[in-house]
């Protein structure tokens, strides 16, 4: 039975630095197709803490969606005007960063073709196990540890 407070997450958005890279990415290792694809003012969400100036500005919005038309839908936004201040990345997770995990049906060709557009290989596709059925239930899976062009963390698994 569905609870009246219970959720279900539709996406996850990153931001990116190049919009057009980030694209390429997703759909040449994941083969996520673009789903919306706008530019709009940051004024539009009311209260955006984004940026230095707050609410000026115009962001791209792009989201690219997989197999399924509503779950796991990949958000990408670049904030164009005034541009993001980089951050300085070790490396290493920790608070405030974000993982987003994938699912592939085939993860050794996601593994080849992670640096051809830009992508970064942290860990090879290794016999391990992900959470996978509705039950919460660890399955069998090629489990890998991925970046992408901007340096968002991805965890990516192939049920076996």
């Amino acid at each position: 039975m569905v609870q009246p407070n219970q959720s279900v997450l539709r996406r996850a958005s990153v931001f990116v630095r190049d919009m057009d890279r980030s694209i390429a990415f997703y759909r040449g290792v994941f083969g996520l197709s673009v789903y919306i694809d706008r530019e709009m003012p940051l004024s539009v969400v009311p209260k955006f803490p984004v940026g230095p100036s707050g609410q000026d500005g115009t962001m791209r919005f792009v989201m690219m969606r997989g197999w399924d038309p509503l779950v796991g839908l990949v958000g990408l936004m670049e904030v164009k005007d005034p541009p993001l201040p980089d951050i300085p990345a070790n490396g290493r997770l920790g608070y405030g960063n974000a993982a987003l995990v994938l699912e592939t049906r085939d993860a050794q060709a996601v593994a080849e073709a992670l640096p051809t557009f830009g992508g970064t290989l942290l860990m090879p596709p290794t016999e391990g196990r992900n959470l996978g059925d509705a039950e919460g239930n660890f399955i069998p899976a090629l489990v890998m540890m991925a970046s992408d062009p901007d340096g968002q963390f991805l965890e990516i698994f192939q049920a076996l």
